[in-house]
């Protein structure tokens, strides 16, 4: 159904949140719809404030081991004070906006008819009409990935004018070059602490953007602006590039050319024509659209406006549409922010307005940018998953220093913020956040799962071995044994979460977290299992066998909750936010209901306690938990609170999470990897790849009676179609080249060999 994949609305955008993103995974655009200035707020992957600028702490590995002695006698109070004054970092740098292509309308500012504005899901192509008086206006706009580009066409049913310009509000400057209007600047270098100003406004990378058009009425560029008259229809094109040259390389002294690469772009978007120009996007992103499809049902909301959609969701939650349609966005944002050669997907995905964003819109790599890939694989896009393998590579090499300087370790880490030029370091402020060295490990097993789903044993040689092998050797160096024997990492934090001590004390250092020896379990596990298929280092492989038979083991505390801390404490905020314990039953597989019910139990209850509220992101990640708990409903309803609508931008670190009108994560402020998590929380709840099976249909929930899904991905190199009725499996199709999996349904498991395609009923016979 349509009302599935399609945003409309029948007002123009009142704020950033109402407009529709476009993206190729370097350029971003989000197309506001309005009519007395259409504004299009343009982003470039790698524009970022800063430089390579690595800082030495050339003190931080003598009181790690000061505060590490402390914490593990028990005064975790002092070993806190110590690191956070002598071990901790610097700021990330800042992803920064481009600028806003606008285009004035001078009929613009009368009362207008009939609007419309959209964005079709099925063709990443977004559109604007309505009327002024008896001229009817159209825009449609896309993003180019083959010619790397934003491309317009803005048709009036009679002549009129309009002009073109370009806002930013980085320094630049504006000028005409062959019937081009180009904006050239420069990023800032340095910023001040708290992210607050930028010290040096200039320093940093430069960039350069250019708008051409034709027309069939008369332009006219200054240096300003085109100005466009007596035109019916207008083609305008944008392309824009900067200095970066690579994570460690300044972007001024040795950065790449950028100039004349834009008017080469231009020339190539220019001389083709429009309609073969959007029929190669179409078919381009198509390509990797279409290789999923679901079907949950609709009650036809086709005729809708899509904020309308989500006010009447909030007392009626019967539109089955609206959960497709969430889904489909989805994975049209990953195709939209992340391709093979670009930069990974930030907190904002590719698309940031603001000089100084929440965060610095940078990579939060304790949990974020993980949960951004999280439905990547299973929604066969593994080329989307390029970016955050190249980080991962660059992140081995200059995690190297970081964990050699402030720990003395082999391999190498990423504590929680990292930025283009892959800072690696603790950042600046609280403990709770910025002392947590586990980015790289958990970041790692996104690598070894790009090999469980396609089996490609070149890529886990190549590129997943060599930095999970780093990672797992920074676990051994920071191994330590606590007085029971037991090998832990000391001291560790969980993020962003504080205990209370019996005094009252708030604390967030303790002898080790859960989560930090989850992790070190998960990239143990994922390193021996590489060795084995790969046939190498079984030395290495031996001794973190040995190693992870001695690490401290997984504890239920008070109430029946798994442990949080190394001792069991009350939390200082009941309902935080953050689960991050429950990290080995989602997204590890080394806690599930099947293998180790009682710990599974242990989860579901920390889960009731910590409630069913939340940020965007939160709540995101409790469907995810809940699916592998095997509760449908209970999945569903965190998704129902995902999708109550949030009008207004603001910043609540706590609750409030939900869904703006243009169905971005709603952190609130906007974060995109709740749209993400979503979407694996959805695909969970219909396949899971756990406990070295296929589990069909896990947790569907009672509201999804009748549905099928075709094209997902389960690890063994398999893809899976099914269909349910009145809550049963129907039919299951796998299709894969010679692979043999264990399916498993309503209590029945089978091994299924696959050379081409097999289908099976509901009780797993061939058909």
């Amino acid at each position: 159904m349509k009302d599935s994949e399609l945003l409309f609305y029948n007002k123009p955008s009142r704020r950033w949140t109402d407009a529709l993103p476009l993206g190729n995974g370097s350029l971003g655009a989000m197309v506001f719809g309005t009519t007395l200035e259409e504004r299009l707020s343009m982003n470039l992957d790698t524009l970022w404030s800063g430089k390579p600028n690595y800082t030495e702490n050339p003190e931080a590995y003598e009181n790690f081991l000061k505060a590490r002695e402390l914490s593990l006698k028990g005064d975790n109070a002092t070993a806190q004070e110590i690191l956070r004054e002598k071990c901790l970092g610097y700021d990330s740098h800042i992803y920064l906006p481009l600028c806003d292509l606008t285009i004035a309308y001078k009929e613009g500012g009368k009362e207008t008819e009939n609007y419309k504005r959209s964005l079709d899901l099925t063709t990443a192509v977004a559109g604007v009409s309505y009327n002024v008086g008896d001229v009817e206006y159209t825009e449609e706009w896309f993003i180019s990935k083959e010619k790397n580009a934003l491309v317009g066409r803005i048709t009036t049913s009679k002549r009129s004018s309009y002009n073109i310009y370009m806002n930013c509000q980085l320094r630049h400057t504006g000028y005409t070059e062959k019937n081009t209007l180009i904006l050239d600047g420069q990023c800032p270098g340095e910023m001040s602490d708290g992210r607050q100003q930028f010290e040096d406004q200039e320093g940093g990378m430069f960039f350069h953007a250019g708008v051409r058009v034709i027309t069939d009425g008369d332009a006219f560029y200054n240096g300003s602006a085109i100005y466009i008259d007596y035109a019916q229809e207008t083609y305008v094109y944008l392309a824009a590039e900067d200095s970066f040259n690579g994570f460690d390389k300044c972007p001024v002294t040795e950065g790449k050319e950028y100039k004349n690469v834009v008017l080469d772009r231009l020339d190539a978007v220019c001389n083709a024509d429009y309609e073969a120009l959007k029929a190669e996007h179409i078919a381009d992103y198509q390509s990797l659209y279409n290789r999923v499809s679901l079907d949950l049902g609709s009650k036809d909301m086709t005729d809708v406006p899509t904020n309308e959609r989500l006010n009447l969701f909030a007392d009626n939650t019967d539109d089955l549409g609206l959960y497709t349609l969430l889904y489909n966005y989805g994975r049209y944002l990953a195709i939209s922010a992340s391709r093979p050669g670009t930069q990974a997907m930030n907190l904002q995905g590719i698309w940031n307005h603001r000089l100084v964003p929440p965060w610095g819109s940078n990579y939060t790599v304790n949990i974020n940018t993980e949960m951004n890939y999280w439905p990547v694989l299973m929604c066969n896009l593994a080329e989307l998953n390029e970016p955050l393998v190249q980080m991962q590579k660059e992140l081995a090499v200059a995690g190297k220093r970081v964990a050699k300087e402030f720990y003395n370790a082999d391999g190498h880490t990423a504590h929680h913020n990292v930025d283009l030029w892959r800072m690696c370091a603790p950042a600046l402020g609280n403990t709770c956040w910025a002392f947590w060295y586990n980015g790289a490990g958990w970041m790692s097993r996104h690598l070894f799962e790009q090999y469980e789903y396609t089996l490609d044993k070149e890529f886990l040689k190549n590129d997943a071995y060599p930095v999970l092998k780093s990672c797992a050797e920074f676990y051994l160096s920071m191994l330590v044994p606590d007085a029971d024997g037991y090998l832990i990492c000391a001291p560790s934090t969980s993020p962003e979460n504080h205990y209370l001590m019996p005094d009252g004390d708030e604390l967030n250092v303790s002898q080790t977290t859960f989560m930090t020896m989850a992790i070190c379990r998960d990239v143990f596990l994922n390193t021996i299992a590489s060795c084995e298929v790969l046939g190498i280092d079984k030395d290495f492989a031996d001794k973190l066998k040995e190693t992870y038979d001695k690490l401290l083991p997984f504890k239920i505390g008070d109430f029946g909750r798994l442990q949080e801390w190394y001792e069991d404490r009350p939390d200082e905020e009941p309902h935080h936010r953050h689960v991050s314990h429950l990290y080995a039953l989602h997204p590890a597989n080394l806690i599930s209901p099947n293998e180790t019910p009682e710990l599974a139990d242990a989860c579901r209850k920390t889960l009731e306690l910590r409630g069913d509220d939340g940020t965007g992101w939160s709540l995101g990640w409790k469907i995810n938990f809940f699916a592998r708990l095997l509760d449908g409903n209970h999945a569903l309803k965190l998704l129902d609170t995902q999708l109550r609508f949030v009008d207004e931008e603001n910043t609540n670190y706590s609750h409030g999470g939900g869904t703006y009108a243009n169905l971005f994560d709603a952190h609130p402020p906007f974060q995109i990897d709740g749209n993400f998590g979503a979407v694996s929380g959805i695909t969970e709840m219909l396949l899971q790849s756990v406990d070295k099976k296929v589990r069909l249909l896990p947790a569907l929930p009672d509201k999804w009676a009748n549905g099928s899904v075709s094209g997902l991905c389960a690890k063994g190199g398999v893809t899976v179609s099914l269909d349910w009725k009145d809550g049963k499996l129907q039919t299951v199709t796998l299709c894969g080249d010679n692979r043999t999996v264990t399916v498993a349904y309503n209590g029945i498991d089978k091994q299924i060999t696959v050379n081409g395609s097999v289908t099976l009923n509901s009780q797993l016979n061939t058909l």
